[in-house]
């Protein structure tokens, strides 16, 4: 009975591989003749202008999708919640209705007045709509000499 040996050689580009038979020799199998080797080699998977992977198109879309869903996802159950707390209309019509306020105007006047509750869940919704959200339009340097920032530094400064 012949004996063999397989080799391999993984890589991560590359397959390579060898057949050796082999033959006793004072006790011991050595190999004695190759019968076969070859390699395969793969591309890596790479642009071979911008070196990017070429899963990465792919990967930014699936990530843009799933932060979307996750967004929804979040805006429903808030809105089921507010429904269960009496602070969102369970109609099409109210919720429509509610859409046409301003949201801005409705969590300045719940500072000093008080509001109906639909309101009150308008202006709720309105802050999960921009959660975490923070504007790079400005400037560092024109967010530092503003009149609120300004006025922070007195404040700290007095304390």
């Amino acid at each position: 009975m012949t004996s063999y040996r397989l080799g391999l050689d993984v890589g991560t580009n590359s397959l390579g591989w060898s057949v050796l038979e082999l033959s006793e020799q004072g006790g011991n199998m050595l190999p004695c003749r190759v019968v076969n080797a070859g390699v395969r080699i793969f591309s890596d998977g790479r642009d071979v202008k911008s070196k990017a992977t070429l899963k990465a198109d792919r990967r930014m879309a699936r990530s843009a999708r799933r932060r979307r869903d996750r967004f929804k996802q979040r805006q429903t159950f808030l809105i089921s919640e507010l429904q269960k707390a009496g602070l969102f209309p369970s109609d099409e019509d109210g919720m429509k209705q509610l859409q046409l306020l301003n949201p801005l105007e409705l969590r300045a006047a719940a500072l000093t007045e008080k509001l109906p509750a639909y309101h009150v869940g308008r202006a709720l919704f309105h802050l999960n709509q921009r959660r975490g959200f923070k504007s790079n339009r400005k400037d560092r340097d024109e967010a530092t000499r503003g009149v609120v920032s300004d006025s922070s530094r007195l404040l700290l400064q007095q304390m």
